[in-house]
């Protein structure tokens, strides 16, 4: 009997996160904007868009990252 590996959650939960981290110099300047260190016209929207932009990255990276362990999961 051949025992398949069932497809972890793990993988795909470590790319996101990895991925929603390496989004913070992104977030740092839209927090300079925030302080108005730059010229940002939309203040009270900054904490949101960068809550937002964590978010879809988040999510984004996770679908990419279950995708992925799929397509490897049947190239085997």
């Amino acid at each position: 009997m051949s025992q398949e590996k069932r497809l972890g959650f793990r993988g795909p939960l470590v790319l996101a996160l990895g991925g929603t981290l390496i989004m913070f110099p992104l977030l740092s300047y839209a927090q300079l904007l925030y302080d108005g260190r730059l010229s940002f016209p939309y203040e009270g929207a900054a904490v949101g868009m960068m809550v937002w932009v964590c978010l879809i990255t988040f999510l984004g990276l996770l679908i990419a990252g279950m995708g992925l362990q799929m397509i490897l999961a049947d190239s085997r």
